[in-house]
């Protein structure tokens, strides 16, 4: 998997939006599958982002192994400055079919897979600080025989 900022936002900070790009194998062609992720504090392991809970990853992969994307937007409360490093974990379920790719008669929301490595770099997005525009300007001393003129 592969974690990193949406748009041009740097910083673990409240709204802001992570893409974590998810590759999987093992899965049935043609069955539905659900993927939810959440962002955790590297440094605590709290949980200060999710997928949308309203609106999960649903796909239904065309071969056994791909690529898909999960979005994970920070929570409202995470401060700036507050969070160096966001670590994305990721969740994969079925109600089509088990663990073992068998079918699931029941309709129950089966455990498909995780990826759950708080040490893992690719899935670790890091906080940098905000460029701060800035400008200056220098000006030299006027020879006493000089004035500003206007144009």
């Amino acid at each position: 998997t592969n974690a990193d900022f949406e748009g041009g936002l740097r910083e673990v900070v409240a709204g802001a939006k992570i893409v974590d790009q998810v590759s999987y194998e093992g899965l049935v062609p043609g069955k539905e599958y659900v993927l939810n992720a959440e962002l955790r504090n590297k440094a605590d392991e709290s949980v200060i982002g999710k997928s949308n809970p309203d609106e999960p990853v649903k796909f239904t992969p065309e071969s056994a192994s791909g690529d898909v994307d999960v979005k994970i937007i920070v929570n409202d409360d995470v401060k700036a400055g507050s969070v160096k490093q966001g670590v994305a974990y990721e969740y994969l379920t079925s109600t089509a079919v088990d663990a073992s790719g068998k079918d699931s008669e029941s309709g129950d929301e089966n455990k498909i897979a995780e990826h759950t490595d708080i040490n893992d770099k690719a899935q670790t997005v890091d906080s940098h600080d905000e460029l701060t525009p800035k400008i200056s300007t220098k000006v030299d001393q006027l020879d006493e025989h000089e004035a500003l003129k206007k144009d």
